[in-house]
């Protein structure tokens, strides 16, 4: 019985090692971030149909790139832009986990 119970003990051991393991490399790499761009021609938040979106970026400074090359390029004081981290549609909307604007 006892070799039986250091088998079991072993194996709990190296699951335990494991576990820890795949823990540790979700913890230390972190989730790879999508950044999309939300680009509003005359400042208007209602005009859908005129809305301008960005490719997928991978870094918040790229997106802000786009929106801010695009501003430059149309003149517009009034136009506004955003960027969104992780960003998913829901029931018509963008739901991200985190916008900037500057």
């Amino acid at each position: 019985m006892n070799k039986f119970m250091a088998i079991k003990k072993d194996d709990l051991l190296k699951f335990l090692v494991f576990v820890i393991v795949v823990m540790a490399v979700i913890l230390i790499f972190p989730h790879k971030e999508k950044w999309s761009g939300f680009y509003y021609p005359d400042g208007c938040l209602i005009c859908e149909d005129k809305y301008i979106f960005s490719p997928a970026y991978n870094t918040k400074e790229d997106c802000l790139n786009w929106a801010t090359t695009l501003r430059a390029e149309r003149n517009n004081p009034a136009d506004l832009f955003e960027c969104g981290k992780n960003c998913k549609e829901k029931g018509g909307f963008y739901v991200c986990e985190e916008t900037i604007d500057k």
